[in-house]
């Protein structure tokens, strides 16, 4: 059965330079470039929301 869920690895550096790692699903698994690109803005704007005290951030695909 194949799987149409994207497990991300997101890594949030705060200011006082806590480190959160957490993983996130979305619901879709992008199969184009357009897409990847999409995907990655929208969890780039949801951790710039959730977490406005960042200083970074790093989101890196689980699996392909």
């Amino acid at each position: 059965m194949q799987t149409t869920t994207a497990t991300y690895v997101i890594n949030v550096v705060t200011e006082d330079e806590n480190v959160i790692t957490f993983y996130k699903t979305m619901p879709t698994k992008p199969k184009t470039s357009k897409g990847r690109k999409s995907q990655n803005d929208k969890l780039c704007k949801w951790v710039e929301k959730e977490y406005p005290d960042f200083t970074s951030y790093e989101i890196l695909p689980l699996s392909k």
